[in-house]
């Protein structure tokens, strides 16, 4: 007697997930704090202006005031930048059965969305852009982040020069002394196990309480300024 086996069953029904696991990472945390504000030119401007510097302020009394001499407001000016994401699908393939998805087209659509969204996450903070204006046969460019600052600070930015705590601190005060109250830290990803390993320094407590996990990351960096 020999058994039926399914090795050589013919007309077996296939077993496919009826879920598409996405494995890319995505996260635009730059988007999601930014303010948005539409523009209807290529290029777009607005004023920037700040506070005259901390000094001595005391008055003789009875005495004439002393008028101050007042400054402008800088104009910046910015670059509109047009991001794509082309594909094509036809009408067959929407109407085929699926699995994951019920149209290919509106699935396509979402991911190339999202795709979008991360191009324009990487235009931001992902590298040194600078402007483009552009023409008829060349595409224009933002500027990114980096570029608008106008004072810089090494920090590091390889394995001869890397990130340490003691760049970040100067950092953050750089960015207060010049008019900037800094409360996010954006770093590159291979960076995060530096910052991570603040924690290690002496010096440092952290509260692991019960717990049998310990989790190699910072989620909160507080940084104490005491202004006299």
């Amino acid at each position: 007697m020999t058994t039926y086996v399914t090795y050589s069953q013919v007309g077996k029904a296939e077993d496919v997930s009826d879920i598409i696991s996405n494995i890319s990472p995505f996260s635009t945390p730059m988007q999601a704090m930014l303010k948005t504000e539409k523009v209807s030119a290529r290029t777009f401007s607005w004023l920037e202006d700040s506070l005259a510097a901390i000094a001595v302020n005391a008055a003789v009394e009875g005495a004439d005031a002393s008028m101050a001499t007042l400054g402008n407001a800088t104009e910046r000016t910015g670059t509109t930048q047009i991001l794509t994401k082309a594909f094509q699908v036809s009408a067959t393939a929407d109407a085929i059965k699926t699995h994951g998805r019920a149209k290919e087209t509106a699935y396509q659509m979402a991911k190339a969305l999202k795709e979008i969204k991360r191009d324009y996450e990487h235009a931001l903070v992902g590298l040194d852009q600078a402007a483009v204006a552009g023409s008829a046969s060349a595409a224009r460019k933002m500027q990114s982040v980096i570029n608008q600052i106008s004072t810089t600070l090494d920090a590091g930015s390889d394995a001869t020069n890397p990130l340490t705590e003691a760049k970040l601190l100067t950092a953050g005060q750089t960015a207060y002394t010049n008019g900037s109250d800094v409360d996010t830290l954006m770093i590159k990803t291979a960076d995060a196990q530096i910052v991570a390993g603040f924690s290690a320094a002496s010096g440092r407590n952290r509260e692991i309480a019960q717990g049998k996990t310990l989790v190699n990351a910072i989620d909160l960096y507080v940084e104490e300024v005491s202004v006299h």
